[in-house]
């Protein structure tokens, strides 16, 4: 199959992997005033719920839970000796429970979270099959709930109940547009008339996906082929494969789980289907996900939204994004996965809202939590949009490719940051550990 080649023009650098695995530096502390020991926790815990999907098909997403979690509290409990509610200073608590990428599970963990655990705040993350059951659960049980990586849309219309809900992330709309920026580097730009085979299967993220390239797509130039929505989890594409040989597609873009992916590709490459690029959500962001597919995967394009190459800095902590990346390569062995940089970030978020509230009362915490203005390893978070009627951030998002590097292992590199300019430095390397600053 041919793919896109190194879209070399656009990189201003080597790869920006070797920046990251030079050097491993430590986790920065943020200041403690005059020196001092911070106060013991006074006792009592304050509790946060996580549903993550740790293994299953989407395990690659759950990477890095742990360690984050632990990053976290550590940093809570014995750097800040807890947090100051309710007039005494309480030690947090994330119960992580595993919803084995299934959205039944999720719900029910999510369930048990509010109701057994009765946890004072919940995380809905990683992707709209685990992150919608978990804030629908948290809407039916009042409980302030943060979604975050998820796309906005699907998280959006899946309910209109958003009551204890705040979400950050990308829309589909900006996804687009970042696919788009790759098939402009790929050679292939608006009004070229590329014809775009279409792969999304028929659940709420697919079909949000669908439903926005299947509008958009036109009005760029581009000739849609879509075979229809697939039933996720199938193992049978071979309609799909013959509508794209039929057609002699371009490129294939869409955004599947890494079975599904995975299937399309191998009979695609069985049935002699050649594209010249491929863009592809979900199931191509991981290193995990990709090396089963070998040298195949060269070339291959999709977004990133967090890498440790990013300017941002913790507002909580004061890490950077360099720092944090540089510390769990010598702690894992491996990059910090982009679904990890969430996973950071969704427990500053519920800590600096505990701090802001000064209690555990959930409406109070609830409203601190959708008034924060705060700078997260992600970028700036400020929920000041809304999409039937659910409050939201928007997040960044650059646009990859997978190149193989000096090390012999396959990195996403970024290659555009045409829509989040601030992000060039990734693409010049110009970020080191302990030395980020926003543009």
């Amino acid at each position: 199959m041919k793919t896109v080649k190194k879209i070399a023009a656009l990189l201003l650098a080597t790869l920006f992997a070797v920046t990251l695995l030079a050097g491993c530096g430590e986790k920065k502390e943020t200041p403690q005033g005059s020196g001092a020991a911070p106060a013991p926790s006074a006792g009592g815990t304050i509790k946060i719920g996580y549903v993550n999907p740790t293994t299953g098909p989407l395990a690659g997403n759950g990477e890095g839970c742990d360690w984050v979690v632990k990053q976290i509290e550590d940093y809570v409990n014995n750097q800040m000796g807890g947090i100051e509610v309710d007039g005494a200073k309480k030690n947090i608590k994330v119960i992580v429970y595993d919803s084995t990428s299934n959205q039944q599970t999720a719900a029910d963990m999510a369930q048990k979270l509010c109701v057994e655990d009765e946890v004072d705040l919940i995380v809905a993350i990683q992707t709209p099959e685990t992150a919608i059951p978990v804030e629908a659960q948290a809407e039916i049980n009042e409980v302030p709930c943060i979604g975050i990586q998820a796309p906005v849309d699907p998280c959006a219309f899946a309910s209109d109940s958003h009551d204890w809900t705040v979400h950050a992330f990308w829309t589909i709309d900006n996804i687009y547009e970042a696919h788009k920026a790759l098939w402009t580097a790929a050679g292939f730009g608006p009004g070229t008339g590329a014809k775009i085979g279409l792969a999304f299967a028929n659940d709420a993220d697919g079909t949000a996906w669908h439903d926005t390239f299947v509008k958009k797509l036109p009005e760029d130039g581009y000739t849609v082929i879509d075979p229809g929505q697939y039933p996720s989890g199938t193992d049978d594409f071979s309609n799909v494969v013959k509508a794209f040989k039929d057609a002699d597609i371009d490129i294939l873009a869409g955004t599947n789980i890494p079975p599904d992916f995975s299937n399309l590709f191998t009979q695609m490459q069985a049935a002699g289907v050649q594209v010249d690029a491929i863009t592809m959500g979900k199931c191509c962001l991981l290193p995990g996900d990709v090396v089963a597919l070998g040298d195949n995967v060269e070339g291959i394009l999709s977004e990133v939204w967090w890498a440790p190459e990013y300017p941002y800095v913790s507002a909580l902590t004061g890490v950077d994004c360099p720092t944090l990346g540089a510390a769990y390569l010598k702690d894992n062995g491996g990059v910090m996965p982009q679904p990890a940089g969430y996973a950071y970030a969704a427990l500053e978020l519920a800590v600096e809202a505990f701090q802001k509230a000064g209690t555990t009362d959930k409406e109070a915490v609830f409203k601190a939590l959708k008034s924060l203005d705060v700078e997260t390893i992600v970028g700036p978070i400020k929920y000041d949009k809304e999409m039937n009627g659910l409050a939201y951030s928007d997040t960044v998002v650059a646009g990859g490719q997978w190149q193989k590097g000096e090390d012999g292992q396959w990195h996403l590199v970024v290659i555009d940051a045409s829509l989040y300019p601030e992000l060039s430095g990734a693409i010049a390397g110009e970020y080191k550990a302990g030395n980020a600053t926003q543009k």
